[in-house]
């Protein structure tokens, strides 16, 4: 009876160190994809950065020595926070692994420590003091927008309109985060979907109004590159441009404004964008 208690025992410990083994590597791969997805927008602002050097170069002017001086020391700051991210830290190791010298192993049944987020870089950061420009009337297309989707969606049949339609229903009832899971959630099951452009134009809407606004730029420039020609450019060019407005940025709120006007000068945005120009260029 002793022997058989004991055998029970023994075959319960390995069952125990792999069940602790497993949870540290779902731990580690939540780490390292959150790490990938910070340094995938990370190098998406560098990339931004960098193309508005070279559309300030090409147009010249007497102070683009001014403006690039900033911009670079922007990117400077950008890409030293990538390099932080995939520096030369150790990964932690999962159990029964053989650790590199200097890193201890972990224990069975030792929780794998988050790793703390990298803060974003100081310049991205505007001085709480600092006066911000005011903007226009802001155009709440997105609002007017969301009851014709929702009509829309009566009839349609694309894939994911169950879940686009309660998106929908969220935003207009105010509840921006549970909209942009279910947007989120829309785009990875369904990312072929008609409603997968719509879907990142209010995602981006529901980051600007939680103040989000550095989400939300991501989001709306992501929209329009990947549909420059589509029926939400226009308002998210715009809506682009006074996100940079509320973080206090007016070379990117113009040189947004300025791809508005160049792209879709017969788009109703147009004349919003040309209004918040001219005030810009008051400040």
């Amino acid at each position: 009876m002793l022997v058989l208690v004991a055998s029970a025992m023994s075959g319960c410990a390995p069952r125990a160190d792999m069940e602790n083994m497993e949870t540290s590597q779902s731990q580690l791969r939540g780490i390292v994809a959150s790490d990938r997805q910070e340094i995938d927008k990370l190098d998406l602002r560098i990339s931004r950065l960098e193309d508005k050097i070279q559309e300030m170069a090409h147009g010249g002017g007497d102070q683009l020595d001014a403006k690039l001086g900033p911009l670079e020391d922007r990117i400077a700051k950008l890409e030293a926070a990538v390099s932080s991210m995939r520096g030369t830290a150790p990964a932690p190791v999962p159990p029964g692994a053989v650790p590199p010298p200097g890193v201890p192993p972990i224990a069975p049944g030792e929780s794998v420590a988050p790793m703390p987020p990298v803060p974003p870089p100081s310049a991205e950061t505007p001085p709480s003091d600092a006066p911000a420009p005011a903007a226009p009337e802001e155009v709440s297309r997105w609002r007017a927008d969301v009851d014709q989707e929702l009509d829309a969606s009566n009839s349609s049949s694309a894939p994911g309109v169950k879940i686009y339609r309660q998106g929908l229903e969220m935003m207009k009832a105010g509840t921006y985060q549970g909209a942009i899971d279910k947007f989120a959630f829309l785009q990875k099951k369904y990312p072929k979907s008609p409603l997968a452009e719509p879907s990142e134009y209010f995602s981006a809407n529901a980051y600007y109004e939680l103040g989000k606004y550095d989400q939300s730029i991501l989001q709306f420039n992501d929209l329009v590159m990947r549909y420059p020609k589509g029926r939400f450019a226009s308002a998210a060019l715009l809506r682009e441009a006074q996100a940079f407005v509320q973080l206090k940025d007016r070379i990117d709120a113009r040189l947004t404004l300025q791809k508005l006007i160049a792209d879709h000068s017969d788009a109703p945005e147009a004349s919003a964008a040309n209004a918040m120009m001219r005030d810009l260029e008051k400040d």
